[in-house]
């Protein structure tokens, strides 16, 4: 992976960035090269229980009734993404993360039989949806401080600054943003008030 590229680095939406798309959004960075950037907003929750969409596509859901699929993004809302820790679920899966994988086609798990989703403690996302940017845009949108790049710490052990892996999955989404700005050492709050302030003065 290029070094400048942020693939595997999580987005957290600075406080003056009011698209309501995007308002306080935590965006999973899945790709990020010269031809754009291409994620998943994890802290967006839709109505819909993930039972009736697992139903819906012939899936057994096992996890908890109340869970809720998210909105991944404004981007062809209607592509669905399954974020898990399960790779013998679906050999096809992308790892994303250490212990992360992505599922973007039902194909192959339907062929192989894995009707069961979501049971025996396995770690499950199911997303609608995605973000996109086209070439230099997010960069664009970085450097004018619409948006703050936390690391995923892929190495083993505490982490320092960021985030570990886990986090994707045990983070409620009403804590994502501000949990994501304190694993920088931010205090949203006091970011939130400088915005306000700063905007006073103009």
């Amino acid at each position: 992976m290029d070094s400048s590229s942020l693939g595997g680095h999580l987005l957290v939406a600075a406080p003056q960035l009011l698209d309501p798309n995007f308002r306080r959004s935590v965006v999973l960075l899945l790709e990020h090269n010269d031809e754009g950037a291409l994620g998943l907003v994890l802290n967006n929750p839709l109505p819909n229980t993930v039972a009736e969409v697992a139903e819906g596509l012939a899936l057994r859901w096992g996890g908890d009734d109340e869970a809720t699929v998210r909105l991944g993004g404004p981007v062809e809302p209607m592509r669905g993404w399954i974020l898990h820790d399960q790779p013998n679920w679906d050999p096809s899966a992308d790892q994303v993360l250490p212990g992360v994988w992505l599922t973007t086609s039902l194909e192959p798990v339907t062929r192989l039989g894995h009707n069961d989703v979501g049971g025996s403690g396995s770690k499950v996302l199911f997303l609608l949806g995605y973000a996109g940017w086209a070439t230099d845009q997010l960069e664009g949108e970085i450097a004018a401080g619409s948006w703050l790049p936390v690391p995923i710490d892929q190495s083993e052990g505490p982490t320092e600054q960021g985030v570990a892996p886990t986090w994707v999955f045990e983070s409620e989404p009403e804590q994502m943003w501000s949990a994501a700005l304190h694993s920088l050492g931010v205090d949203p709050g006091r970011l939130a008030r400088a915005r306000q302030g700063a905007g006073a003065l103009q």
